[in-house]
């Protein structure tokens, strides 16, 4: 079964492109920390933002699943990565209890989960792996690239050419 636990980030912007879906099309069971689901529904109700409700809704429908984090694991990931916040730590260390991968964006977040023995993914790899899986084309994939960039998804502008360019050879595959 493949397992994943997502940050913050991927879930706030797959929600603001409507493909939020994808996650469970790509993974088997995807699962937040409560921090996350504290970050992104609780906090981002309060403020109004739609990809909140969105994130509420799928967790109500039992599509993504939201679990305690081992909080000695939290406190040990936060010790040795100062740098992460409390969600990015409770994410990794609910992964490593449950042996799942990690959809986080930040780097600081992805270089801690790979050396934790982590594998890391961010939000392009669902558009990419969704792709891969015959679960939206290759052209979908690419406008929903151009979305993330409308939405001030940050990403360096070589990990954005890259994606592009697996995207397009896979239009030329059909």
């Amino acid at each position: 079964m493949r397992r994943a636990v997502v940050n913050s980030s991927p879930l706030i912007y797959l929600s603001k492109i409507h493909a939020l879906h994808l996650l469970t099309r790509v993974f088997d069971e995807v699962l937040i920390p409560q921090a996350v689901y504290g970050e992104v529904v609780s906090r981002g109700l309060e403020r109004g933002y739609r990809d909140a409700v969105r994130v509420k809704e799928a967790v109500e429908r039992g599509e993504i699943l939201v679990q305690d984090a081992p909080q000695r694991e939290v406190e040990r990931i936060l010790r040795n990565f100062p740098e992460l916040d409390p969600g990015e730590a409770e994410v990794l260390a609910l992964a490593l209890r449950l042996g799942a991968t990690v959809v986080v964006d930040e780097r600081a977040a992805r270089l801690a989960a790979r050396s934790l023995g982590l594998e890391p993914h961010g939000t392009l790899y669902i558009l990419i792996a969704a792709t891969k899986r015959k679960v939206i084309d290759a052209e979908e994939a690419l406008k929903m690239l151009d979305k993330l960039v409308n939405e001030n998804f940050r990403v360096s502008a070589e990990v954005l050419r890259k994606a592009r360019a697996e995207l397009e050879a896979l239009v030329k595959e059909g």
